[in-house]
């Protein structure tokens, strides 16, 4: 019987890893590749497949099907929800009914709280963790560039073993995808959190791109504070960090085009809506809950509460 496999929103990193996904197993005798997305993404992919630029080569990728209805393509054995972390009631509703005893959901969303939202709402259901370090955009519906220097998705479990987590990797892996199973999920999403929440809202505060905010005196000791107010917070929830994350931080962003902006940063400038709540307004909660102060998150998170 064949994997099925669905992946839920065509943006930056649905739309690079399904393409990839797509690419490879287009045809397959045990693997087929679904996507599902909606508006003019869903029909320029109908019509022409899903056009990819990226790092190690452009290409055009046709999945098993593309649709905005989940009932069309039945129960999935592995659903990867790649939407806005503001999309997921929506989007965990737009795929019930592909949803089936042993279905496996995978979000590679912004934020750390995605997975139990997904939890609560598909009580009884397999929900994994995944983080994804990719700088990849939509150039127009149907149509993704990719400019990362050695992007990675990283998944795993918190539920422990389970051998659909070596399946999906060998997946992965056959696709070329530089996706990797790893034991300590939750530290890693945590990681990545540190990275994204404290980019993305210095650059969306400042509206300058990652050199701007490194090659500005004031507005880099404002990302340091940010840096130092997140582990804080995280330190009072009980979270492990690794060791030296604020200086991994920096020297990631150092080691990214300096002209590279932020996804919530791009929102703000064409007035989208925004993942502010999960990537900014998350930390200014937690750490009221807990009675650690934020004072550089909480002025830039009502600053862009003001836009």
């Amino acid at each position: 019987m064949k994997t099925k496999i669905a992946i839920v929103g065509t943006g930056g990193v649905g739309g690079f890893l399904g393409g990839l996904l797509a690419r490879r197993y287009r045809d397959d005798p045990e693997v087929d590749i679904y996507f599902i997305s909606r508006g003019q993404a869903l029909e320029n992919i109908r019509s022409r497949g899903l056009i990819v630029e990226s790092q190690q080569g452009n290409f055009t990728a046709r999945p098993k099907a593309a649709t905005d209805s989940a009932a069309e393509i039945g129960e999935m054995d592995y659903i990867l929800l790649c939407t806005k972390a503001y999309d997921i009631e929506g989007a965990v509703g737009q795929i019930r009914p592909a949803i089936g005893p042993r279905t496996v959901i995978l979000p590679f969303l912004n934020g750390v709280d995605s997975a139990e939202k997904i939890k609560r709402m598909l009580p009884g259901h397999a929900v994994w963790d995944g983080c994804v370090y990719v700088v990849a955009f939509i150039v127009e519906p149907g149509r993704i560039a990719e400019h990362t220097n050695g992007y990675r998705y990283l998944f795993g479990s918190a539920q422990g073993p389970d051998e659909r987590l070596e399946e999906l990797e060998r997946i992965f892996t056959g696709a070329e995808v530089r996706a990797r199973l790893v034991p300590d999920i939750t530290r890693r999403v945590w990681d990545k959190f540190a990275f994204i929440s404290t980019v993305a809202t210095a650059t969306s505060y400042t509206d300058e791109p990652y050199g701007g905010v490194l090659g500005n005196p004031d507005y880099r000791a404002q990302f340091t504070a940010l840096l130092d107010e997140f582990q804080a917070v995280a330190k009072a929830k009980g979270i492990v960090l690794s060791d030296g994350i604020a200086a991994q931080v920096v020297d990631q962003m150092e080691r990214i085009p300096t002209d590279t902006t932020t996804s919530m940063q791009r929102d703000f400038r064409a007035h989208r809506s925004t993942e502010l709540e999960s990537l900014t307004g998350y930390i200014v909660r937690e750490g009221k809950r807990l009675d650690v102060p934020t004072p550089t998150y909480d002025r830039m998170y009502a600053g862009l509460l003001q836009r």
